[in-house]
């Protein structure tokens, strides 16, 4: 759609595998879009197969055809301590779903129902935590087909004013995110990096988090231990397939 800057890839899961494209494909053409300032936004097929009211919501935002629109500032935010909610709002309204290392969830209500949703964690070791006191910024959602317009920046500014941290890190998934035009830029997250290419396994016709078949778990489950877990893998015939990667802010 020239006019808007906007391009859209559907990824079917076999034909975008491993076996067929390289590990940088989808971030070397995602990036090669944002240098003509186009936002390429990527649709996995299992997204699409499963989560498509979702996928609906995402490209009707980026083309500014939401109805239904909210301002932040009519809004009241709490403190989510009913972890149910949290999880049913995120399963129904983020690609990735619910993230249950989180300790603390902030909500955007209007008239007492939950329109958008903020939550953060510890930063994850494994992500390169340096202070004890660094902070992720887990999820942030609205609900589908709403625009609610300062959501992010009044959760964001709600929690700066009233909790201690020393870095809130957070990261903005390339599938999505144009590079030069976000909602982290607009408020004053520092760019840190472009990260490598994340990958999944394909496994029944959907992503599976790679943390699932470490080496380790894999030959606690009898597989060969003088093999890495790629080669487990690719015996079991099951592929990778790789993601854009994300911007780390």
């Amino acid at each position: 759609m020239p006019d808007l800057k906007l391009a859209i890839e559907f990824n079917g899961l076999y034909y975008h595998n491993e076996m067929f494209k390289n590990k940088n494909y989808h971030q070397d053409k995602t990036l090669l879009c944002n240098k003509e300032n186009i936002t390429l936004i990527h649709i996995w097929e299992d997204d699409w197969l499963y989560k498509k009211e979702i996928i609906k919501s995402i490209i009707k935002s980026k083309m500014g055809l939401l109805d239904n629109k909210i301002f932040a500032r009519k809004c009241e935010v709490k403190i989510i301590k009913n972890k149910k909610e949290e999880k049913e709002f995120l399963n129904n309204n983020h690609l990735q779903g619910y993230n249950q290392q989180s300790f603390l969830t902030l909500g955007l209500y209007f008239n007492d129902e939950l329109i958008s949703l903020m939550n953060f964690g510890k930063q994850r070791i494994s992500l390169g935590n340096i202070k004890s006191n660094d902070i992720e910024l887990l999820r942030y959602a609205n609900k589908i087909n709403f625009n609610i317009v300062g959501g992010f920046s009044k959760l964001l500014s709600y929690y700066k004013k009233n909790y201690n941290f020393s870095n809130l890190i957070t990261y903005g998934d390339l599938s999505f995110v144009n590079i030069e035009n976000n909602v982290y830029k607009k408020n004053n997250f520092d760019f840190i990096k472009i990260t490598e290419p994340d990958y999944f396994y394909i496994v029944n016709n959907t992503r599976k988090h790679r943390f699932n078949y470490r080496k380790d778990i894999l030959v606690k489950q009898g597989f060969d231990k003088n093999k890495t877990e790629k080669q487990i893998m690719l015996e079991r015939k099951l592929y990778r397939i790789y993601g854009c990667g994300n911007l780390k802010y």
